[in-house]
């Protein structure tokens, strides 16, 4: 491979199969490092491969090797670092595609081919003062109220937009739950053209979180290989609240200098968006709880209110149209002839969880479908022949 190509693509899998697209031509011929494992194999093993060892000697043509980042979970530990003696051992290979590697990868490539690596990045969308009219734009649409929050986060962002800065933007979303924080983070991350890269550490025990963070094995998920593959530069850790507090220093330098490094991977995620959220309903609990270290490292904590009796109406008919509008027309005529709507926003102060209120919603509709289309249908005399779907105060 002395004079052949290496490209090396870090960042998101859609940038990284979009390149692919670019770069490989439809006739020429494209194998997968899993094929190159097989053959590997054989090489090192003949007798259990079942391969004639002669025809295993001479060196096989190939246009194009492709490495996804997801190839790596499927190899043992000693792949990584012999990476260069299995892509060179059976195979002469004009081109070879790599996408995220780790750092063993990276290391056994550096030793043989330092000079001849390419390296390719995803390009995320950079800040500019007119995407920050276009986030608060977006903003306007997606999340009800929340005005002084609106212009917190763009103030908050609005120093990216100054190429001297690298270091990440740190956010932290507070107040009661339900409210609109995560959306507002799906929304940011929408306009920066991506998915959203959401991180729930209150799911793991703190075993499986240690391995997370830091870094276990290759084959498992991790920290840095899911920040390395994000979609948009806009990542929300969700109930920061929830993190260990043993586990704040692996956020230091992160957020101060927007480096990230484990076992396996090291992760440049300079001017990156870090949104947290958390339950805690004033900047001093924050303060009191994260302590100094962790809380100095926060851009900025923005509030986030209640929603208003009226703003509560505008979701529930928002949301009633989005379900209406998936129905049949028989579905529509059946559930326009209830009181759903008229009910829900006449009980709109007892919901202080949108999603909750959502999902009542949903059930109420769905409920009343049930009951038209799959029990009366069969069973007339089980029909409930009421039209009030919650009875009781939501949980």
């Amino acid at each position: 491979m002395d004079d052949k190509r290496i490209i090396v693509f870090y960042g998101s899998k859609s940038d990284f199969e979009k390149m692919l697209e670019e770069e490989i031509q439809s006739d020429v011929e494209t194998i997968t490092f899993m094929s190159l494992i097989q053959h590997y194999n054989a090489r090192i093993r003949p007798s259990e491969s079942g391969v004639q060892e002669t025809a295993l000697r001479k060196k096989i043509q190939v246009d194009n090797c492709v490495v996804r980042a997801e190839d790596y979970a499927s190899v043992l530990e000693h792949a990584l670092s012999n990476f260069v003696n299995i892509v060179t051992l059976n195979h002469e290979i004009k081109t070879l595609f790599i996408h995220n590697p780790p750092k063993r990868v990276i290391r056994s490539l550096i030793s043989i081919y330092q000079d001849s690596i390419e390296y390719r990045y995803s390009n995320y969308k950079p800040i500019t003062q007119d995407i920050l009219k276009e986030i608060y734009k977006n903003l306007n649409v997606d999340i009800l109220g929340q005005d002084k929050c609106k212009k917190q986060i763009i103030s908050g962002l609005y120093r990216l937009t100054k190429s001297s800065g690298n270091r990440p933007v740190v956010l932290m979303f507070f107040g009661p739950s339900g409210v609109g924080k995560t959306e507002t983070a799906k929304s940011i991350s929408k306009t920066l053209g991506g998915d959203l890269l959401r991180i729930q550490f209150s799911m793991m025990q703190s075993g499986e979180a240690y391995n997370y963070i830091f870094g276990a094995e290759h084959s498992k998920s991790s920290f840095a290989r899911d920040m390395m593959s994000r979609e948009s530069n806009v990542i929300l850790i969700d109930e920061f609240d929830k993190v260990n507090p043993i586990f704040y220093n692996a956020f230091y330098e992160l957020f101060d200098e927007g480096r990230y490094v484990d076992t396996n991977y090291e992760v440049d995620l300079k001017k990156t968006i870090f949104i947290c959220t958390c339950n805690f309903m004033s900047e001093d609990e924050i303060r009191k709880v994260l302590g100094p270290a962790m809380y100095s490292r926060i851009g900025c904590c923005i509030e986030y209110d209640e929603l208003t009796s009226e703003q509560k109406w505008l979701i529930i008919e928002s949301w009633y149209r989005n379900i209406i509008g998936i129905l049949t027309d028989e579905e529509k005529d059946i559930i326009q002839k209830t009181d759903i709507l008229a009910w829900f926003k006449a009980n709109a102060k007892r919901f202080d969880n949108i999603r909750i209120l959502k999902t009542k919603i949903e059930n109420a509709i769905f409920d009343e479908l049930t009951d038209i289309f799959i029990i009366s249908r069969d069973n007339p005399d089980v029909r409930r022949g009421k039209d009030i779907i919650i009875s009781e105060p939501p949980s």
